[in-house]
C-alpha cells in the first residue's frame, strides 16, 4: 500500500520591499530615515491553492506591504530591526492559512562593504 503524498505547502512572498524609517539606537538614527529593506516569506497551510479556490480566502502580501510602509511613512522610531521583524510576522500571523513566516530586515546603508544588515527569524503559528 502507498501512502498518500502530503498536500502542497505555498509560500506567499515579498522581495526586497525597500522603505526609508527611523530605525537604530543611535542618536544620529533618530534624526534621518534611512533605507531599510524587507523580505517575508509566508508559509501556508497544506492545500493552499484550493482553500483559496474554493473559499475566496488568502495570505495577502498586500496587506504586508500596506503594514511595512503605513509604519515607515509615520514618525515612529523603531530601535531594533529584531523587533520590527517580529512585528511583521506577529501581523502576518494572525491570517489562520499562514502557519510559518520568514522575516528579513536589513539596514541597507550602514557598511560600505555590505550590501545590507540586519536579522533574519522565523515564527510559527501557534494553533
Amino acid at each position: 500500500m502507498t501512502a498518500n503524498p502530503p498536500p502542497p505547502v505555498d509560500r506567499v512572498i515579498v522581495r526586497g520591499l525597500v522603505v526609508a524609517a527611523f530605525i537604530g539606537v543611535f542618536d544620529h538614527e533618530r534624526l534621518d530615515r534611512q533605507r531599510v529593506r524587507f523580505d517575508v516569506d509566508i508559509e501556508t497551510v497544506p492545500d493552499y491553492g484550493r482553500i483559496v479556490r474554493d473559499t475566496g480566502r488568502y495570505v495577502s502580501y498586500a496587506d504586508v506591504v500596506e503594514y511595512i510602509e503605513s509604519r515607515a511613512g509615520s514618525d515612529e522610531h523603531v530601535e531594533l530591526v529584531e523587533t520590527w521583524a517580529d512585528d511583521v510576522a506577529r501581523v502576518v500571523l494572525r491570517n489562520e492559512l499562514a502557519t510559518r513566516v520568514h522575516v528579513t530586515v536589513q539596514k541597507l546603508d550602514i557598511f560600505d562593504a555590505a550590501d545590507g544588515v540586519g536579522v533574519t527569524i522565523t515564527r510559527d503559528a501557534e494553533r
